[in-house]
């Protein structure tokens, strides 16, 4: 591995850990301040709007971002030509959605639908242009630029969704705060990496990123297809208010584990790909993002889980409580979810997306199974969203298997890059769950509950001389020293100039 490539990489790790960790706890207390204005029935609106927009912005990348990616060398007609194919596929979802919206509404008996439907659709437009400027930036691993983005974003439509949601907008104003943080954020990176727009469509090229991507289109769309059922079979078989909750619930999984392992993740393809004739190094990558990715997911999620009942009565109001058993059950998939994660993209990085391929069609055959038999066999919406566990571990599995052989990444090498972490976070997580018996108030409860597992956290780590834990810290030296060093060197030089 290049010095200069694993400058980027840590830099780029850094940029995109910021850029999550900023727009997340943004968006975590945005969240907060609507759900405690709005009820559950507006979320559900706008939840069963995403299940289908979920889907159709599959077909507005159709794989080509990945294939930008993954590609060595680009240029500019590489990404007008993707950019001409994502705007078109937009037109056409656009007017599909627009035509089927009274369908929708009429399936779900919810007549605000149809306006919604109508105005949301046009954030296909955005995505299309979003989805190939990122793909520039992510390619060139110019991960600063997606910090402002996604800040400056974040920040206005975090003001318009409050403000909408206070005037009594209802559920227009999660489709507004959704709108606006999309717009602004894609305008803002197209403008930041001066992308040029050439009027022009090379079908070669296209044929070649089509050759990649085409696969990651499929297993990406049978991927979404398996993850919009489930929340697609909670408002049908069960109530609408049963899927805001279940919603509600794996929001904040997502939002304090899924944005770290998503960090890591967005720089581990880009970075894989420039080493991807290189194995050894793809290996030493992939393990690393284990490592790390677990010793920071790891503490959140068991926190999480542990502080859930607590969390929601002072954060959410008991009006929300129904929501903390979705929560305990989506911090436990979102820990799987590294495992899925990381082998994936090594799978990506080294070219091989007729394996991804093949292993989406395993695991959502098998997904459909035990989706079939919950909802024969589930005779409440808690029952079941344990199929949400169930399908992770087999996907954690079949995901693990193909890199025994291409990376020579064994389950038992797996196991042992994640276990001291898991163990040290589990150990913390269980002495936060009982503090629960505590008779004190809430509020005052889950500080000392979030207070105690960072210091048991962080003990443990000491203890057990956790290498990620001294990794981190030696990180951190570093980068304060480079930065000491630049200051020295612009001192030396102002005051030569004096």
């Amino acid at each position: 591995m290049s010095s200069d490539l694993k400058s980027k990489t840590i830099s780029g790790v850094s940029w995109k850990f910021a850029e999550r960790i900023c727009a997340q706890g943004v968006s975590t207390i945005v969240a907060i301040v609507l759900a405690r204005i709005l009820m559950p029935s507006d979320y559900a609106v706008v939840s069963i709007v995403t299940i289908f927009f979920t889907f159709a912005n599959v077909f507005i990348s159709g794989g080509f971002s990945s294939a930008l990616i993954q590609k060595k060398e680009t240029d500019w007609l590489d990404y007008s030509s993707v950019l001409h194919i994502s705007f078109l596929t937009a037109l056409i979802l656009y007017a599909v959605m627009f035509f089927l919206a009274p369908v929708i509404a009429k399936l779900y008996d919810i007549s605000i639908l149809v306006p919604i439907i109508r105005v949301m659709g046009l954030t296909f437009f955005i995505n299309a242009v979003k989805s190939v400027v990122c793909a520039y930036v992510s390619h060139r691993m110019q991960f600063k630029k997606f910090f402002f983005a996604t800040i400056i974003g974040t920040v206005i439509s975090a003001i318009v969704g409050i403000w909408m949601a206070k005037t009594g907008f209802g559920a227009w104003a999660l489709v507004a705060q959704q709108m606006v943080n999309s717009f602004i954020d894609t305008v803002i990176l197209f403008i930041t990496t001066k992308f040029k727009i050439i009027f022009k469509i090379s079908m070669p090229k296209i044929k070649v990123l089509f050759k990649y991507g085409w696969k990651v289109f499929v297993t990406s769309i049978i991927s979404v297809t398996y993850d919009e059922a489930s929340p697609l079979i909670v408002g049908i078989r069960y109530t609408t208010e049963d899927l805001a909750y279940y919603t509600k619930g794996k929001s904040f999984p997502t939002f304090f584990g899924g944005s770290l392992s998503d960090t890591f993740a967005g720089v581990l393809l880009p970075a894989m790909s420039k080493v991807q004739d290189d194995k050894v190094a793809v290996l030493k990558y992939l393990r690393n993002f284990m490592r790390l990715t677990s010793y920071t997911v790891f503490p959140v999620l068991i926190g999480f889980l542990a502080v859930s009942d607590s969390f929601v009565r002072v954060v959410l109001t008991e009006k929300w409580m129904f929501a903390s058993f979705f929560i305990k059950i989506f911090c436990i998939t979102e820990m799987l979810r590294i495992i899925n994660t990381g082998n994936l993209q090594a799978i990506y990085a080294i070219g091989r997306s007729d394996v991804t391929l093949v292993m989406e069609i395993i695991k959502k055959s098998s997904y459909a199974v035990v989706l079939v038999l919950f909802v024969i066999f589930a005779g409440s919406v808690e029952v079941f969203a344990l199929s949400a566990i169930t399908t992770s571990i087999i996907a954690a599995l079949v995901n693990s298997f193909p890199n025994r052989k291409l990376l020579n990444y064994r389950y038992r090498l797996q196991v042992w890059d994640l276990l001291p972490n898991f163990i040290i976070a589990g150990i913390m997580g269980v002495i936060v769950y009982f503090m629960n018996y505590i008779n004190i108030n809430n509020a005052l409860l889950l500080l000392l509950q979030i207070v105690s597992g960072a210091v048991i956290y962080s003990v443990l780590s000491i203890l057990t001389k956790n290498k990620n834990f001294i990794f981190l810290l030696d990180l951190i030296k570093e980068r304060r020293t480079k930065r000491n060093d630049k200051k020295v060197v612009k001192e030396t030089d102002a005051t030569k100039k004096a």
